[in-house]
């Protein structure tokens, strides 16, 4: 089942992709609600920790990570879509809300993530650059390193000084 799954979904996201509209990028003054995409637990929590510790709860933060398990509130699995490929009403929530931005803190996202980054309402989204993600990101850095959190303050760092050069 989730094999039929996997091959639905990666359908999807090419219809999707090849439909993609182009729109206009806007960069939030000051956030409000912002979004989490995760390729697994450990890098949705430090991330969520991370703009906890930055914004406090001035910013709603949601967000989804992948997990087989599917044990947490804020996880989801192959169990979440339908058999044809497309998300069910759990991600109502992160499909239909207009987020200011949505950070992805991973390098590699499976089909099921990168459908739920292509079909949200946000108008940006970032994260780190990789081949996969270059699709589907308006803002990427480079990686450097292993530490997460380093990492995060650069992307936003840079995220602060165009927003404040446009």
């Amino acid at each position: 089942m989730k094999l039929i799954k996997n091959l639905f979904v990666s359908f999807q996201l090419k219809k999707a992709l090849n439909k993609k509209d182009k729109y206009e990028v806007i960069f939030p003054v000051k956030p409000k609600c912002v979004g989490i995409l995760a390729a697994d637990e450990k890098e949705f929590k430090e991330t969520k920790e991370y703009l906890r510790s930055l914004w406090g709860y001035q910013v709603r933060i949601i967000g989804w990570y992948y997990h087989e398990g599917n044990s947490e509130i804020e996880s989801f699995s192959h169990k979440n879509f339908s058999f044809f490929g497309l998300p069910t009403d759990v991600f109502n929530e992160l499909m239909d809300e207009k987020l200011d931005f949505i950070l992805v803190p991973s390098l590699s996202l499976n089909p099921y993530l990168r459908y739920l980054l292509l079909n949200n309402q946000s108008k940006f989204k970032m994260g780190f650059l990789s081949d996969e993600n270059k699709s589907y990101l308006d803002f990427m850095i480079k990686m450097e390193g292993e530490n997460l959190e380093m990492n995060l303050k650069r992307l936003l760092g840079y995220f602060d000084k165009i927003k404040e050069a446009c």
